[in-house]
């Protein structure tokens, strides 16, 4: 099955989709803000169109939904559903510049008039990092303000990050380069009793002072990719704890520093290669490609289980490049070369996007867009559905993450509430 693309004419820096909007920075410092429901509904031109392009679009979770799986055992109920995405595979969507400011809702200088270095969205709030520090402001404000998104930012921090990263605990990893690796604690009541504040006006800990160029979760901890030393996982683990208000309450621990010469297999650990981690896959760029290591966040040790366990080692067309960056969702694994992105699909396929790119992002930890991959490229923005690996056994595919029920994620929150499930979009 082929992905479905909307493309969006303009010079655009970075992008964020969150709770039906569509936020875009220029090369101008501008931050436009567009309402992307309709964006979608305006691409519907047939009835029978609605149901593919809202599971598309606009509600990429509805069918990972356990009643919708039962359904899946119906031969001809999956065949009308593949059909319906087949049909809208090879239609062209595209908005020119002046056609997409039809649903233009906000558009203004970005906080600070200083383009970032790198955004997230999370919780109502945009945080986002310059060469003056990291900040916060209020987003997805209602449609009546001046600006959608807050012009007065709050300072957390001074410290000039390369990477910013959400999780759903919910923390945000701060990848410092040779200042090292930290995490801003959305929550401060969950914070690691074993990690070093850093920063008395906001709960910033740190995790590491060893170089952190990205960073990523896999699960509970964090993946830590230095292109100039040794990559790492910052291993955490939830940890019951006394309470007198609470039964059955859990705290959320870091363990331990695992290196990556203890994650890949020996034939690599010699060589100078790019790695990164997200959720259950950790990967690691060799001569030719990358190797794929899964990554079990509760092994039962005493059973013979381990952390790790080696899958495949794929290889790449030499004129892609070498391995420069990559991402993971549940639709497959994004590897960023030099002259290409490669997503390596969730059913064994592969579709590669040529370059050069500007930015790309997925958003795995959303509620709605998990099955999108937006490319910013030089002259437009690219957003991608792939709508295959509804249809596949989660536990056997060897690329993309696992997915797992949302209730799986309740099973330790009592300690923190239901605050923590308003972070989730």
């Amino acid at each position: 099955m082929q992905p479905i693309k909307i493309s969006i004419q303009g010079d655009y820096i970075d992008c964020q989709i969150y709770r039906g909007r569509l936020y875009l920075w220029s090369l101008n410092g501008s931050l436009q803000i567009y309402m992307w429901d309709q964006i979608v509904e305006s691409f519907i031109t047939k009835a029978t169109d609605r149901i593919a392009m809202t599971f598309s679009f606009i509600d990429g979770n509805y069918l990972y939904k356990s009643s919708i799986f039962e359904l899946f055992a119906d031969k001809d109920f999956k065949f009308l559903l593949n059909e319906k995405f087949k049909n809208i595979t090879n239609k062209s969507f595209h908005l020119s510049e002046d056609n997409v400011r039809k649903y233009l809702i906000g558009e203004q200088s970005t906080p600070t008039n200083n383009i970032p270095t790198d955004t997230e969205i999370y919780g109502n709030n945009l945080y986002f990092i310059t060469d003056k520090g990291f900040f916060s402001s209020t987003a997805h404000r209602d449609k009546n303000e001046k600006y959608l998104v807050s012009s007065k930012p709050k300072k957390l921090w001074d410290c000039n990050l390369l990477t910013i990263k959400a999780n759903k605990y919910p923390q945000i990893a701060l990848s410092g380069g040779s200042e090292g690796l930290y995490e801003f604690d959305l929550l401060e009541r969950t914070k690691p009793n074993n990690l070093k504040a850093i920063e008395t006006n906001a709960p910033i800990y740190q995790i590491s002072e060893r170089d952190s160029s990205f960073s990523n979760y896999s699960y509970l901890s964090i993946y830590n990719t230095s292109i100039a030393n040794d990559s790492f996982m910052a291993l955490f683990s939830w940890h019951k704890k006394d309470d007198d208000y609470r039964k059955n309450s859990f705290q959320r621990e870091y363990d331990e520093t695992i290196n990556e010469n203890k994650i890949f297999s020996a034939r690599l650990n010699n060589k100078a290669h790019l790695s990164w981690g997200v959720e259950d896959k950790i990967y690691k760029a060799t001569d030719d490609g990358f190797e794929i290591v899964k990554f079990n966040n509760h092994p039962k040790i005493d059973r013979g289980e381990s952390y790790f366990t080696q899958l495949h080692q794929i290889n790449l067309s030499k004129w892609k490049g070498k391995v420069t960056n990559g991402g993971t969702a549940y639709f497959g694994t994004i590897i960023e070369c030099e002259n290409a992105l490669v997503v390596m699909l969730s059913n064994g396929q592969n579709i590669t996007i040529q370059g050069p790119i500007t930015r790309w992002r997925v958003y795995p930890r959303s509620m709605n867009y998990e099955n999108h991959l937006h490319v910013i490229l030089e002259d437009r923005i690219e957003i991608y559905s792939f709508n295959q690996d509804y249809f596949l056994n989660q536990e056997e595919k060897s690329f993309g993450i696992q997915y797992s029920s949302p209730k799986a994620n309740r099973k330790y929150s009592s300690d923190i509430g239901n605050s923590f499930f308003d972070f989730v979009e």
